[in-house]
Order: structure tokens, then sequence, then C-alpha cells
């Protein structure tokens, strides 16, 4: 690969101001080693350092991934459950770490990944780096508006280019549109004899620009997937024109996430750092639906009780989900004083090379099987889902080894005994592939379709009503950019917790 063109001194000086405005306004300082990058060869003069920095500040830091995704919205959605269980009226709180989710994400991966876009926008040669910093600025908006709604879209980014420091915020229909657009732009774009990001730099696809195509398009059904149910017309609209486009088509194929010594798994370093002894436990729910369906993959996902070489305990149960603190039924746990009842998250999800998942084959079997269902795409929804399975199952092995692999006659007698496909049983399969890896995508899915039906620890349906349908906005977008909330409060309505965002109709 070529190397990308330096760029002009002025464009250095306005990027190097900007890193310097943000680092102000967030107050925090960056140590290099955390970016990997040479202290010698500024980090604006290149595009490639840009690229890489985005990428790895784009799956999340540890108190923002820790707090929002894991203690929260993994308890939420019931991956996880607290032991002791929540104090009565706060089974469902705002995580402490929402506002600095947001701050990363305009403030270090999105301001940064449209300084790329501006760096190079203008040379004919770095088409193919624009087309990537694209895709990688959709990925990102797209979860950002998903938790939120309404956000800064069209006018955001510009605190440099335009001095435009109290952005405007979008509704969440004009933000998906523009989105969609923007990747069937970027995969335009793409011209195979221009350079693209160099191998080292781009960690997900190693500068293999037909997989960030696949990974565009499948973004691109993905995105399309989760309005079908407010915008039908336009889900269809995307479909027809993603038919007969790559994707995503096997696990070699997926956006993954290498992490290691330096950008450290969020999980594995929770648990390596012990603070997550409480919250990250299985729950009940989970263990109680791979043990009654007789999913194989049980003992991937699960660790067996460590007490369960006794008859008396079963070696697969969870933490109660909902039980609150003050119930007795708490009296049945802990007995040996290190809740030796209830099974640990499984050993592969606790590594620290276990890569994070941006967007992988099974996800992709799933979004099809439902567009099937809906009566617009060939195939059979059924076989789908059972292709998701078996991707979601050799997944395991391919990123830890034969010492992860199912037997296949125990794969077999599964997807033998499921039933036919519905949207609930492929939304189910979907939320087991995304289970501890995507639960901010887990929540998406829930809150669009109700499913999986999540329940109690005594087995009946939570209500959903109670279960947060958004993340409420930062308070210094109330004190700093008070005009423009107000105006997103009017269309959106309040802002708390309970207020669906456009795409979610409530069902």
């Amino acid at each position: 690969m070529q190397n990308a063109k330096r760029v002009p001194v002025r464009c250095v000086l306005k990027i190097c101001f900007f890193i310097f405005l943000m680092v102000l306004v967030t107050g925090c300082k960056k140590d290099l080693t955390e970016l990997n990058v040479n202290p010698n060869d500024p980090l604006t003069t290149n595009p490639n350092y840009l690229f890489r920095y985005v990428l790895q500040q784009g799956m999340g830091n540890y108190n923002s991934d820790v707090t929002v995704e894991q203690w929260t919205i993994e308890n939420w959605i019931m991956y996880m459950a607290a032991r002791g269980g929540p104090e009565p009226g706060k089974e469902y709180i705002m995580p402490s770490g929402k506002d600095a989710l947001w701050n990363e994400q305009y403030s270090n991966s999105l301001s940064n990944t449209q300084a790329i876009i501006d760096l190079v926008g203008n040379d004919p040669e770095s088409v193919n780096l624009v087309a990537g910093a694209m895709i990688w600025k959709v990925y990102l908006f797209h979860r950002v508006t998903d938790l939120w709604g309404e956000v800064p879209f069209s006018e955001a980014l510009k605190g440099i280019t335009e001095l435009n420091l109290s952005p405007g915020y979008d509704p969440q229909k004009n933000i998906y549109y523009d989105m969609l657009r923007e990747l069937k732009t970027a995969v335009e774009l793409f011209e195979s004899s221009k350079p693209f990001f160099e191998t080292d730099a781009d960690l997900i696809y190693q500068g293999d620009m037909n997989k960030w195509i696949a990974f565009a398009n499948s973004l691109r059904l993905r995105l399309a997937t989760h309005i079908n149910q407010v915008d039908f017309v336009k889900y269809q609209e995307v479909l027809e024109e993603l038919d007969g486009q790559p994707m995503i088509q096997a696990n070699t194929g997926s956006a993954v996430f290498p992490f290691n010594s330096m950008f450290k798994n969020p999980l594995y370093e929770t648990m390596f750092r012990g603070e997550s002894v409480v919250q990250n436990n299985p729950s009940k729910f989970l263990a109680d639906l791979l043990v009654n369906t007789g999913d194989p993959r049980v003992g991937l996902i699960l660790e067996k009780a460590p007490l369960s070489f006794l008859p008396i305990f079963p070696p697969y149960n969870g933490v109660p989900n909902l039980l609150l603190n003050n119930d007795p039924l708490w009296s049945n746990y802990n007995r040996d004083g290190d809740w030796g009842e209830v099974s640990r998250i499984g050993n592969w999800f606790l590594r620290n090379e276990t890569p994070g998942v941006i967007m992988d084959y099974a996800e992709v079997c799933f979004l099809r099987a439902e567009a099937v269902l809906k009566g617009l795409w060939t195939g059979n929804a059924s076989d789908l889902v059972k292709e998701g399975i078996r991707a979601d199952i050799a997944f395991y092995e391919l990123h830890g080894g034969s010492a992860y692999a199912l037997p296949q006659d125990k794969i077999d007698d599964y997807l033998a005994s499921l039933p036919p496909a519905n949207l609930e049983s492929v939304i189910t399969q979907k939320w087991i592939s995304f289970i501890f890896e995507n639960g901010y995508e887990a929540w998406t899915e829930y809150r669009r379709t109700g499913y999986p039906v999540l329940r109690e620890f005594n087995g009946n349906p939570i209500n959903p009503a109670e279960v947060p349908v958004r993340m409420t906005w930062p308070y210094r977008e109330y004190t700093l950019n008070r005009t423009n909330y107000n105006k997103a409060v009017a269309r959106q309505g309040p802002d708390n917790e309970f207020t669906h965002v456009w795409w979610d109709v409530g069902e």
C-alpha cells in the first residue's frame, strides 16, 4: 500500500488546535502509549494514525463501557444480574458513565473521524480513506442515536471548521436517512486502484477494502431493519438496493476489534481488576433459557457453578433477576460465602484476546431471516436461523481454538429441535449471539421487538413499560446548549428514560 499523502501545514495546525480544544473541554489527558503512536511523528500529519486512534476509541473506554454497557444495559436485558439484588425503586437507574460515553464518542471518536475526512477529502488519491472514515462515522453515530434518539448530527463536528460549538439536534428519522445514504455513498466511492489505510492502521480488516464494503452493506441492512416497523417503505427500498450486493458472508469477514495488552477487552479488564464481582454475573433468565432449550452453547457461555459437584445444586444456575435486596429468598444464595451456587461467565469471554464484536456473520443471517419473514428477501427463514446459530457456534472456536469446539452431533440435535422460525425465535437467537459482547445492539432489538420475553426470577414476564428505552442527555447539553436541547425536547418528548426514540414504536 502507498502511504497517504502528507497534508498542508494549515490543515495540520487546524487539527492540532482541534485536539487541543477537545483536551481542554474534556479536562483529560491522553497518554501517547494509549494511542500507540510515535510521539516524534505528530498524530495529525498522517490520517493512518487518526484512523487507528478512532477505531480504538470507538470501541469505548473502560469507565463508559463498563458502567454503561456491562453494569447497566446488560443487566436491563438480563444477560447479567447483580448479586444481592437492587434496592426497591432502583431496579432501573441511569448509568453513571453515560455522559462520559457521549463525550468520548463526540470528542474523541467522531470528531477525529471527521478530521480524517477533512484532511484528505480534497485529494482524489485518498478517496478510499474518505470512504472508510465515512463507514466508521456512521457506525459511531448509529450507536449514539440509538442510545439517545435525537442528537447533534448535521451541525455536529464543526467546532473548528465553522466554530459551531452549539450544534442543533436532528430528528432521528433524518439521521437514519442520512446514515443509510452515507453508507451507500461510501461503497460507491471505493476505487480498487487507489490506496487505502495501511495494514497496521486498519485494526479491523488490515486494509482489506472489500471487507469494508461488505461491512458497510451489512450495516445498512442492520439500520434498515431497525426502522422496519416505523418506515417499512424505506426498509423495502434499502433491501431492494442491497439485493445482490456483497455482505458479510462468513465468520472470517466479521468486523471484530483485536483487543490486546494495550487495548484491553473491557470485560476481561473488569474481571482482572476485581471490580465486577457484584454486577457481572450470568442471570437466572439467561441460564434457564439456555438449559431449558437444550442449547449446546450453555457450556461456552457459562461456567458450571462451583458447588454443582453436590447433587443439590444444578450445574448452570444464574443470579435471580429483579429479586429485591430485602427479599428473604436471598438466604438461599451465598451459603459458602463465595456465591458458589451460581455460574460464572464463560472463560471464553474473559480472555483479553477475545475480540470485540462490531458486526458478525451470525447477525447478518438473522437480519436476512427477518427480511424473509417480512417477504422482502429470498430464502428460507428457518434455514437462515440455523445458519446463524452455526456461525455463532463456530465463532467461539475460530477465536479460541479447539478447546471451544462443540460436538457436531450436539449441534445437529439442537438445530433439529427448533420450531419453524418466527420473529420471536429470530430475535431470541440474535440475543443469544450478542451475549456479553454486544449489549447495545441487544437493547436496541429488545426495544424494537419486545423479544426475548424477559422474565423475573419467579418466571413471570416483566412489565416492558418499566424498562428504560433511552439514555437521558448529558447535563452539560442542558447548560451549554440549552436552546437546541429545548428544541429537541419539544420534538422528541421529555428528557427521561421512558421517551421512545423514533424507530421504537413501543411494541
